[in-house]
């Protein structure tokens, strides 16, 4: 896995840009929702999907997914889904 960082201001109302390398990735557009989770000391953000087969088309283009990567989005679809049956 590839990890990538770059450091980033917090402004007021703690908010911070995404930098676009990271939402390029991650498929994070304006007005996109994120799970923002707490480990320890870490801050982790997971992009949601509305649609994961929408969402997910063409992700294997280029790249492929680690492990990890997929059990995130499958986490994320069982998110969107409980949610889409309240």
């Amino acid at each position: 896995m590839i990890c990538m960082m770059q450091r980033v201001k917090i402004r007021k109302k703690g908010q911070f840009t995404i930098p676009s390398q990271f939402r390029k990735k991650s498929n994070i557009r304006e007005g996109s929702e994120v799970l923002v989770e707490t480990r320890d000391n870490e801050l982790i953000i997971h992009p949601l999907v509305s649609d994961p087969i929408k969402e997910g088309f063409g992700l294997f283009g280029k790249e492929t997914l680690d492990i990890r990567e997929l059990k995130m989005f499958a986490e994320t679809s069982r998110i969107i889904s409980k949610d889409n049956d309240k």
